[in-house]
């Protein structure tokens, strides 16, 4: 596995927006956040730019990446928020100076694309947890939410014991953990920044699709052979849309049912991940060990940080 840079004390984070327009105080109170606890950051002009539902060219935003990705003062890089748009940057990215730099990246939503496109390209790791201007901006800041995130910024690890359902109750399994977006995932899937997913364990959430989309993109996902390559998978939150095009719909429980019934994965679910304010973060990129019990306990094999 590639080690990055940890963040030093009162280090410089850079700000970009990969995606979607931003809410100016949002924004605002999300780099307050970081400021008070020390930090210098650098917000680039994407943050506040917007071309319809894009935060700017799919050039301009890829240029702005490249430019804290290379700049020297930059020790790491948070996408300000997800929405739509960040895999039009994927073939525009110079994954040399990516691999060369060994800067953490921050995000989760759309931000799926440039993560699992990064690691496809370079091996290089990620994390896969809140942003700015979706979670860092709330006055207070989910106590789980920021509690989990500082931890793991000081040891590059994760270690979670949590009692959720598992599909085995003895055991270990080991996997490089794939978190993401499915839908964005899925979007993915057969291009050059797609993963090889084998001996992975995809940790996989949605938010706003209705039933029949996510179930269609979880059987995409498995007729394309993720579950058979994966060591495991873990699912997270799937946030429902606000209206649904069908009257009858499924629990997501019956659709993992039907769709796992014939299969002996080793599954997790209900992970606080994903659009929830609790959410807990997963890096991307890093051996995870999976540990069947009375609880399922989570961790990582080593620090995604040259420590």
């Amino acid at each position: 596995m590639i080690k990055l840079r940890p963040l030093p004390e009162g280090g410089t984070i850079g700000i970009m927006a990969p995606s979607s327009p931003i809410e100016p105080k949002r924004l605002e109170n999300g780099v307050a956040y970081f400021e008070k606890r020390g930090y210098r950051v650098i917000v680039k002009p994407s943050c506040h730019a917007r071309d319809n539902y894009l935060a700017g060219s799919a050039e301009d935003r890829a240029s702005e990446l490249m430019q804290l990705v290379t700049d020297p003062d930059v020790d790491l890089i948070f996408f300000a928020r997800g929405g739509f748009g960040s895999s039009a940057m994927l073939p525009l990215l110079d994954f040399e100076a990516i691999k060369s730099a060994r800067k953490l990246m921050i995000g989760y939503s759309d931000i799926t694309a440039l993560e699992w496109g990064i690691y496809a390209r370079t091996g290089i790791p990620s994390l896969s947890t809140g942003m700015p201007a979706t979670d860092f901006y709330m006055d207070p800041v989910h106590p789980e939410f920021e509690k989990t995130f500082w931890d793991f910024m000081q040891t590059g690890k994760i270690d979670y014991d949590l009692r959720v359902p598992a599909s085995r109750s003895t055991g270990e399994v080991r996997g490089i953990a794939l978190p993401g977006t499915l839908s964005v995932a899925a979007k993915l899937s057969g291009s050059p920044y797609f993963p090889d997913l084998e001996n992975t364990i995809p940790i996989l959430e949605d938010v706003g699709e209705p039933r029949h989309k996510t179930e269609g993109y979880l059987w995409q996902a498995r007729l394309a052979g993720w579950f058979q390559a994966a060591s495991a998978v873990i699912f997270g939150s799937f946030s429902p849309p606000e209206e649904e095009t069908f009257d009858d719909v499924p629990s997501m429980e019956k659709v993992l049912d039907r769709l796992l019934k014939d299969t002996d994965l080793p599954v997790v679910r209900d992970v606080p991940y994903g659009h929830i304010d609790h959410k807990i973060p997963f890096p991307l990129g890093v051996e995870l060990s999976l540990s069947f019990g009375n609880t399922v306990k989570i961790t990582s094999t080593q620090s995604i940080f040259d420590l």
